[in-house]
């Protein structure tokens, strides 16, 4: 059974996040009790008459969630507002400021990145608990419903899930003399692909990614490696930021590619400019979401693209860690509203809606029986890029600590931390000191929120 999250006593968290505005930091101090009906709870009232939700889909992405909303409404009769909040970021900051506001959405997008600083407000009620009392929570794939369950029960509703994979551009493999049905799976293959399609001047370079830490947590779970201590924080609180000799080899590739102008750096968090780098043909390969497979698809215009495996440090490949969010509630809601929101929450779960979110948005079904349906459909056969990261997360080793997501209070100054860090270990005389260095500036965050 996973231990208790929730840590709101003798924890310092309000200096952990300043790089997301006052108002993030200003309701990191917040105090309250684990919203679970009990009569200490903090009361909070809905920001509107109709359930609203808020999210960060834009894009089709967003118009498919929107139309979710709108058959929902038919179906219930019950008026739902799906409000778009630009970024998971802006999620978190306008969530944590309405728990000090005490005026809240019903239900809250949340980054998995974020999920331990939501949890450590206390302000929360367990989607288990909201569910309908005949809603089966095992339908979720067991890889999925590890991360978000809490002292055996649902903490939050999975539901926008996803890995990270590899799209490759099939024309340039092919000019290059590269075969697009066997696509590189390790580093060293990445480097070599990377060098015919660079020296055949076929690209510009071989690979880019937007700098993320989810890339770095892939490459680390794929190796069967934490990174911390406490199981990623998933046993307890975290204090050291683990660098095993798998760290060293990638950050060497890593280095060695950018040197070698075989990768470019698209910046920090650049999604989209990492994207564009792919879609104009400057890069023959991409790794980022497998939510982009239906957005890449459409916009892959004069190649055709294929999607891959995300590539390992070694032959080791224990499995990847999720991304994506899911949908948090909040506790100290009128009684009477958790009926409603129970019904919209069990609704997003039907087979045939996690069917239509997976088509309309690339992200992975989250439930067996939605994967069932896709498969009986034919759906995978017919559309193989769609089944990639399906794959990938299916085989996966999901009792592994190292293919859980960090659960980290200050994830958002260790995710900056690491970013920042590993443009200085590409720029740097001295990779090995840079390294100790990121561990250095880790193990200060994590020692600064946690004592």
């Amino acid at each position: 059974m996973p231990p208790t999250r929730g840590r709101s006593n003798g924890i310092s968290r309000r200096n952990t996040l300043a790089t997301t505005g006052a108002a993030l930091a200003a309701a990191t101090g917040l105090a309250g009790c684990l919203g679970g009906g009990s009569g200490g709870e903090t009361e909070f009232s809905p920001i509107a008459e109709e359930l609203t939700v808020w999210h960060a889909m834009g894009g089709t992405n967003g118009e498919t969630l929107d139309q979710i909303g709108s058959d929902f409404e038919e179906e219930a009769g019950q008026a739902v507002n799906m409000e778009f909040q630009d970024s998971y970021e802006n999620v978190l900051t306008n969530t944590l400021s309405a728990f000090d506001s005490g005026n809240v959405s019903d239900m809250l997008q949340v980054d998995s990145l974020f999920a331990q600083q939501v949890l450590d407000t206390d302000q929360v009620r367990p989607v288990e608990e909201v569910l309908p009392d005949d809603f089966d929570s095992g339908v979720f794939l067991d890889n999925v419903a590890e991360f978000f369950t809490v002292d055996g029960e649902l903490a939050s509703l999975p539901f926008n899930n996803s890995n990270a994979i590899m799209y490759i551009n099939r024309d340039a493999f092919e000019e290059a003399g590269l075969d697009p049905d066997d696509p590189p799976q390790t580093l060293a293959e990445v480097r070599s692909a990377s060098e015919q399609l660079v020296d055949q001047d076929v690209t510009q370079f071989g690979i880019t990614w937007p700098n993320h830490v989810w890339f770095v947590e892939t490459w680390y779970g794929f190796e069967g490696e934490l990174m911390t201590d406490a199981e990623n924080g998933h046993a307890g609180e975290p204090s050291e930021f683990r660098t095993p000799d798998a760290a060293y080899d990638m950050f060497e590739w890593w280095k060695g590619m950018a040197e070698d102008d075989l990768y470019t750096n698209p910046g920090i968090e650049a999604w989209g400019e990492a994207t564009s780098l792919f879609t104009e043909q400057e890069s023959a390969m991409l790794l980022t979401s497998t939510a982009s497979v239906a957005g890449l698809i459409a916009d892959s215009e004069g190649f055709e693209v294929g999607a891959a495996p995300y590539p390992s440090i070694s032959d080791t490949r224990v499995g990847p860690v999720i991304g994506g969010a899911s949908f948090y509630v909040p506790g100290g809601l009128p009684e009477s509203r958790y009926e409603d929101i129970g019904q919209l929450l069990q609704y997003m779960s039907e087979p045939e809606v996690q069917t239509q979110w997976h088509k309309g948005s690339g992200y992975y079904p989250i439930t067996q029986p939605s994967v069932d349906s896709l498969r009986e459909e034919g759906w995978f056969e017919e559309n193989p890029m769609y089944g990639v990261a399906l794959d990938q997360l299916q085989s996966g080793d999901a009792s592994d600590p190292a293919t859980k997501r960090a659960l980290l209070g200050p994830a958002r100054n260790v995710q900056t931390v690491i970013q920042d860090k590993s443009v200085d270990i590409l720029n740097a005389d001295d990779m090995d000191a840079e390294i100790e260095a990121l561990k250095t500036e880790v193990e200060d965050v994590l020692d600064g929120y946690y004592n």
